[in-house]
């Protein structure tokens, strides 16, 4: 595959999500034709972008190297990580602070 088919497949992904962010609630069949052509055409662009860089680090690499972005996948995914990594962040930062509680009750009760 080209860079040309990839642009071209970036271009109607951004097409048709935007076309599915900007259609009223209300219009049920024009909105699952716009969620449909977008997931067909966010695998075509991960398809395409696997075939122009290649498939994993190296093409990741490559891909951040050429154009100065990630591959789709990897910036979908890395949502999804950015939001596991705040949650677990603040169940180590609510243990932490569980710590800090019963450590100085332990000290209140040692020296009184």
């Amino acid at each position: 595959m080209r860079t040309a088919d990839l642009h071209d497949a970036r271009e109607s992904l951004e097409y048709w999500e935007g076309r599915l962010a900007r259609l009223p609630r209300w219009a049920l069949g024009r909105r699952r034709e716009a969620r449909s052509m977008a997931a067909r055409w966010n695998e075509r662009v991960r398809d395409a972008e696997r075939s122009v860089y290649g498939d994993g680090v190296l093409g990741t690499a490559l891909m951040l190297a050429f154009e100065r972005r990630l591959p789709l996948r990897v910036r979908r995914s890395g949502r999804r990580a950015a939001r596991i990594a705040i949650g677990v962040s603040a169940a180590v930062m609510a243990a932490c602070a569980a710590l800090v509680v019963l450590a100085c009750a332990a000290v209140l009760q040692l020296l009184f």
